[in-house]
């Protein structure tokens, strides 16, 4: 008997453990899920109700209705990512002149440029890169340069740039390729070395007015200027101190149909070493009104200067020969420039003609250009455009000659 009452024994202390771990008693019980009430089971034994919070526990109790005030925790504010836009394009130029007749036909690349945009929030740096085979112009530093470089604050009423800009003096382009007088004359497209502050104000439609205010220490040596009609060319001279301010309010019935108007003025010191201890005071005026129709547009400017930036046009120096002496150039300090142009939008075709003209007051003489074009957009990123310019000089009524009579084959792509 006593051998049977000890197996026995042995037994239940054998089963035991297995019987503890199928009832879930271990060591380290397991976390306690919270089950439905309503889906209690009856034949179990209610829970020994909570007796609620124990005197030293006093101190850590909440009160409901101050939680329930309490707002939400806002998630943190997300950092500022890096944006950065890279494009690019180039324009393949042919050029085939009439007159003078020095000059000959060729086909070349004429800019290849790289735009660079970087922004974190509302700071950024943008470059224009642009490079050729050649000098854009015999005063340029290399084949390579930049046309604009900034870094800048953006903000939905207004953009602070420090760095290398554009000018806002006057209407800003003609929407051609070969350019008015006022570009050879280094006035139009003319990067330079300070700040700009410009912005907007107004709705889509309705009342709309754009400002700039422009400070400059010193020019950007890279406009479009011809050898001679701009400070920036002559050895050792530099446009100093920009001072430029632009209004221009407008009015918008939609997107495409809109009344702009412009006024300008720039001032700035002309630093010859020519004209040391002249007046190198330069001061510009100009209002310029643009329309826009539905598929038309049209433009017109008119502009002064007020103080001599140059010392040899437009009359250059003719040097001695043999039997006669040396004649020097001459300058005006007042100059009146008028810019006048439309187009005509159709599907993918474009018309356009521009007129610029100059008047150098001081020497008496004149100049106009007539430059007719055609374009065609293959599509977003490819135009074709076929110009004719006609240009010339006029010393006198009834007396002149061609700076240039030509025909511009440009094709341009853009990505």
């Amino acid at each position: 008997m006593r051998a049977i009452v000890g197996w026995v024994w042995a037994a239940c202390l054998l089963a035991a453990p297995s019987f503890a771990l199928g009832q879930g008693i271990t060591s380290t019980p397991p976390r306690r899920v919270q089950e439905d009430p309503r889906g209690a089971d009856p034949t179990r034994k209610a829970a020994k109700p909570d007796p609620g919070p124990k005197p030293s526990d006093a101190g850590a109790a909440k009160d409901p209705a101050k939680d329930a005030a309490k707002p939400p925790k806002e998630p943190p504010p997300s950092k500022p990512t890096l944006k950065i836009e890279l494009h690019g394009g180039a324009w393949l130029f042919y050029y085939q002149p009439f007159q003078p007749p020095e000059e000959k036909p060729f086909l070349r690349m004429h800019v290849a440029h790289l735009n660079f945009d970087a922004s974190i929030g509302d700071f950024g740096l943008f470059f224009n890169a642009s490079v050729r085979d050649t000098r854009m112009r015999e005063f340029y530093e290399g084949p390579a340069w930049i046309e604009e470089g900034y870094f800048y604050y953006k903000h939905p009423r207004v953009m602070v740039k420090v760095g290398k800009s554009y000018s806002r003096f006057g209407l800003f382009w003609d929407n051609s390729f070969f350019g008015p007088i006022h570009f050879y004359d280094g006035i139009k497209l003319d990067p330079n070395y300070g700040i700009s502050i410009e912005g907007t104000a107004g709705k889509e439609t309705g009342l709309r007015l754009a400002y700039f205010g422009q400070y400059y220490l010193v020019d950007g040596r890279t406009n479009g200027s011809y050898v001679g009609r701009d400070t920036i060319s002559i050895p050792g001279a530099r446009r100093r101190h920009i001072a430029i301010v632009r209004a221009e309010p407008a009015y918008y019935w939609n997107k495409d149909t809109s009344l702009v108007l412009g006024a300008s003025g720039q001032y700035f010191q002309a630093d010859i070493p020519a004209l040391a201890g002249k007046n190198r005071d330069v001061l510009r005026f100009a209002v310029d009104a643009t329309v826009n129709i539905g598929p038309v547009s049209a433009w017109g400017e008119v502009m002064r200067q007020m103080g001599q930036s140059v010392t040899d046009w437009p009359i250059p120096p003719v040097p001695a020969t043999a039997t006669t002496p040396a004649v020097p150039g001459r300058a005006s300090a007042r100059n009146d420039y008028l810019l006048v142009g439309g187009e005509a939008r159709i599907w993918k075709f474009v018309a356009r003609y521009n007129v610029s003209g100059v008047r150098y007051r001081d020497v008496g003489y004149t100049e106009f250009m007539h430059q007719p074009g055609f374009g065609y957009n293959m599509n977003d990123h490819l135009q074709f455009l076929v110009e004719y310019a006609h240009w010339t000089q006029h010393p006198a009524p009834g007396v002149g000659k061609f700076l240039d009579q030509s025909v511009a084959t440009t094709i341009h792509g853009y990505f």
